[in-house]
């Protein structure tokens, strides 16, 4: 037996759920069809929307967003956080563009536009050695 709020909508139902000895999953405490599903889906595969970010060869935006496109197993996070911490991105990326064409069958996303990291020319703002105060 277990316990768990629904997000399957607002209200927050405070669920139980319980292997009977046939294996199937009774979830009580539900106040709509959703909860029920919700319930009974957490008790045998939980899966999640990860959210995440990855590394950039940019001193600007060293790191750029990305999340799932659909649910992934919950066991399997660490294996993709494994996997988009070992990447480095080069920019631009666009929202919306693949990072990750498929993990265990679902894409990731970048969810921001980053432009290209533009390095400064000698004698203009920000450039090595321009631009900045010695002091004596």
């Amino acid at each position: 037996m277990s316990q768990l709020i629904c997000i399957a909508c607002p209200v927050g139902c405070r669920l139980t759920t319980r292997t009977r000895e046939d294996g199937t999953i009774e979830v009580s405490g539900n106040r709509c069809p959703r909860g029920e599903v919700y319930g009974r889906e957490e008790a045998l595969s939980p899966r999640r929307v990860l959210t995440a970010t990855v590394p950039t060869d940019s001193a600007s935006f060293p790191c750029a967003p990305v999340r799932t496109e659909g649910t992934i197993e919950r066991a399997r996070i660490p294996e993709l956080l494994s996997t988009l911490y070992s990447l480095k991105v080069k920019l631009p990326v666009s929202l919306g563009q693949t990072c990750l064409e498929s993990f265990h069958g679902v894409r990731v996303l970048f969810t921001r536009t980053l432009p290209p990291d533009e390095v400064p020319a000698v004698g203009e703002a920000g450039a090595k050695g321009e631009g900045r105060h010695q002091v004596p």
